[in-house]
């Protein structure tokens, strides 16, 4: 009944209301077709299509044309300094400029209802009230919009849902429940609240044409216009009729008891009603024989002391306060990160420098025989991340310090989630548990600083990660710490006749919290946080360089990488070899040694590891001296991935599927003709190290767009290697092959070298 008639109020005053802040609600509940994401058309934009952005060394926008790739030099129109570049290869410092678009989604992004409920509630500029209230309006509109054009609503939702109405009711519900903790009024109070708010909406004030429009427009399309949307509601509409908001329920309640229509029912008598009228003629012995059975007493809650802030006004006298109570939700959940970085140090001992990824759910890497009391604590730290990441999950999309891919926050994590969430590295799904243990340190640093900018002391205090213990950061328990806390300093007064009234002392109640919990924790670096590096993951651009710089090297003879292939057949063998080459060049890179000493010598003498090595393996490279040793990391690299691709696995798994796009059969056909008459070998090569040294990257996209020419790519890379496949490329490889082809055109390659061999 309460939902039916708030839906009717609100259809009443869309239907009835003139002002211009009801466009987008009144969208939502009749026209919910029109509320999609404008900013989609603009991108698509014809005039734009082949604009690419870049940014000058001082960071001014700039934009190269075609194909992306700069061909020429001129000048930044702002600053003057040397922009472009020249044969695709831009001038130092400038650079494709970082996308900067808004991280946020379009539509209903909340989810499941439950979600909700571990979540703070305002997280945007307006005050907490205001924001439920506003939360539950769309609700509301949407539910309208529901009734009429299911399909349209059920669009706007995400993830989709499969009983439109039934998820908004849910919606609703929580909106009130969470309007009633922070009012700290009883649910019938609260309930009038919303009708008032709703009057206050019909009576807004019209504005002259334009005076908002060009603020916001009426179906919400960006951020900014959201945000201002929500800021006028909020101050000239929510926040004004939230003002002596005891008088305007007490008069509201004289009313409805006055009125004829309702106060004849018994019902209302006693709600509305003085109790001592009706108290009297209840049984003596009875236990509802008490006034206090018949009046609402407020809980205090966090949620609700906030609100008596923005009821007096207190948000510059009490500023860190308000922060608190407004960052509390999420604050609350820093006391975790000892044990997450724990976890995260843990993990990294276990699968530091280990050469493959473990591929396998957190479940079953529980399952994995340790002992009793290891597992225990496991379990334990492994449940503290998941509770922690869905409790924040929201906040990481949106506001966290390192952007997470698209998709990555959508659904919560759970044990059956993959394993790699918790392995904390630096792309990937790794990057999970980086982000997370980033948000809460400069979450509590946000803190620390503006406590000791409000006492006057310095940032000196400082720790890295691998020291943090739970007494060094902000840690308290809600009802232990507190809530105790608030009660302490609130005040109860009576006067007859009348309702309990609190008193909040704010000031004390701000000085108690920063010497309780927020005062003398250090900032905490971000430089430290525990970092998992396969050895897949090390900067071989670095290692090779480094390499070069301390001895010389060159490419392997023909015979010897024939002899190489032809002994090391098996994928144990070549994942062997491989790990022996990568050890010889990390020692290579920091110690150097003679070019021409033979690879077995040094590794049988020099690093002492003969006893440790596949006899096998050291046999195959017997002819291979170390001014070979690149050439014989790129070699069995490639060797290694096209094993992966006998045995049915996929070579690049950790590649971003923007240059996974399947050759088509005209396609194919071209490549075939280039492959027939090429050097394979070295091609396939070339190709690989590519791949894996500029494509895996975390970045690649921005750097390497998919939509630019494979060849045009490759060549750059070719010239600075002096390569001799680069004649054969410019003369005869397919233009219309592109980047996004790019493993495409290798697998290809390589099954053509298996079935020609």
């Amino acid at each position: 009944g309460a939902l039916v008639e708030m839906a009717v109020h609100t259809a009443a005053v869309l239907l009835c209301g003139l002002s211009p802040v009801l466009q987008p609600l009144r969208n939502l509940a009749f026209q919910p077709h029109r509320m999609q994401d404008i900013t989609a058309q603009a991108r698509s934009w014809e005039v734009m299509r082949d604009l690419h952005w870049y940014a000058c060394p001082n960071g001014h926008p700039c934009t190269v044309g075609e194909c992306g790739r700069p061909m020429e030099t001129s000048r930044c129109p702002d600053c003057r300094v040397p922009i472009g570049g020249i044969n695709h290869k831009p001038l130092q410092g400038f650079q494709l400029a970082r996308n900067q678009e808004d991280r946020t989604q379009t539509g209903h992004i909340l989810g499941d209802v439950e979600h909700r409920r571990t979540l703070g509630t305002s997280d945007r500029g307006v005050s907490p009230v205001a924001f439920v209230l506003l939360r539950l309006l769309t609700h509301l509109s949407m539910l309208l919009g529901a009734s009429r054009d299911p399909q349209s609503l059920a669009g706007m939702i995400k993830p989709a849902v499969d009983d439109v109405v039934s998820f908004l009711q849910q919606h609703i519900q929580e909106d009130l429940a969470q309007l009633t903790r922070i009012l700290g009024k009883s649910v019938d109070d609260t309930m009038n609240i919303l009708h008032l708010v709703l009057s206050s909406l019909l009576q807004a004030p019209q504005q002259q044409p334009g005076q908002w429009l060009v603020q916001f427009d009426d179906v919400l399309s960006t951020k900014e216009k959201r945000n201002k949307w929500e800021d006028i509601v909020a101050n000239t509409i929510i926040v004004p009729e939230l003002k002596d908001l005891d008088k305007k329920l007490l008069k509201l309640n004289r009313q409805i008891q006055e009125d004829e229509r309702v106060s004849s029912n018994p019902i209302v008598k006693i709600v509305y009603g003085d109790p001592a009228a009706f108290l009297s003629q209840l049984p003596g012995d009875s236990h509802i024989h008490h006034s206090k059975m018949w009046s609402c007493r407020k809980r205090v809650s966090v949620e609700n002391l906030g609100h008596v802030v923005q009821q007096k006004n207190a948000k510059d006298t009490v500023p860190l306060l308000w922060k608190f109570l407004h960052k509390e939700t999420e604050l609350r959940l820093v006391k975790f990160l000892p044990e997450i970085l724990a976890l995260q140090r843990d993990l990294v001992r276990q699968f530091q420098n280990t050469a493959e990824v473990k591929h396998c759910s957190i479940r079953e890497f529980l399952r994995e025989p340790y002992s009793d009391v290891m597992r225990d604590q496991l379990e334990r730290r492994v449940n503290v991340f998941l509770s922690v990441w869905n409790k924040l999950r929201s906040s990481l999309d949106t506001n966290g310090e390192i952007k997470l891919p698209k998709g990555y926050c959508d659904a919560e994590l759970s044990l059956e989630s993959r394993l790699e969430v918790l392995l904390p590295r630096r792309q990937g799904l790794g990057l999970c548990s980086t982000a997370l243990a980033s948000y809460l340190i400069g979450l509590h640093n946000n803190f620390v600083h503006s406590v000791n900018r409000h006492i006057k002391e310095d940032d000196r205090y400082l720790i890295s990660p691998s020291e943090v213990a739970d007494l060094h950061v902000i840690s308290y328990e809600v009802e232990r710490d507190l809530i105790p806390l608030i009660l302490s300093n609130c005040q109860y007064s009576m006067e007859k006749g009348g309702e309990t009234l609190q008193d909040f002392d704010l000031e004390r109640i701000q000085q108690q919290v920063i010497s309780k919990f927020l005062q003398g924790k250090p900032l905490i670096t971000l430089t430290g946080i525990p970092t998992l590096v396969y050895r897949h993951d090390r900067n071989y651009e670095q290692l090779f360089s480094d390499v070069r710089n301390k001895l010389e090297q060159s490419a392997l003879p023909s015979s010897v990488m024939n002899m190489i292939s032809g002994e090391l057949q098996s994928y144990s063998d070549v994942c062997d070899a491989l790990s022996l080459t990568e050890i010889t060049l990390g020692f290579l890179a920091m110690a150097g040694e003679n070019a021409e000493m033979l690879l077995t010598e040094y590794i049988e003498q020099v690093l002492q590891m003969g006893d440790q090595t596949n006899p096998h393996v050291l046999q195959a490279l017997r002819r291979c001296q170390l001014r070979h040793s690149m050439a014989l990391w790129q070699l069995l690299c490639a060797h290694k991935s096209e094993q992966l691709l006998r045995l049915g696995r996929d070579p690049f798994a950790d590649v971003s599927p923007a240059y996974k796009e399947e050759l088509t059969p005209e396609l194919a056909k071209l490549l075939h003709t280039f492959l027939v008459h090429s050097r394979l070998e070295t091609f396939l090569q070339e190709l690989h190290e590519m791949i894996i040294l500029k494509l895996r990257r975390v970045q690649a996209v921005e750097e390497f767009r998919p939509d630019w020419s494979l060849k045009e790519s490759l060549l750059p890379y070719l010239y600075a290697k002096d390569s001799e496949l680069v004649l054969e490329l410019e003369d005869t490889f397919p233009d219309a092959i592109l980047l996004s082809h790019a493993t495409g055109t290798w697998k290809a390659a390589a099954l053509f070298k298996r079935e020609h061999r």
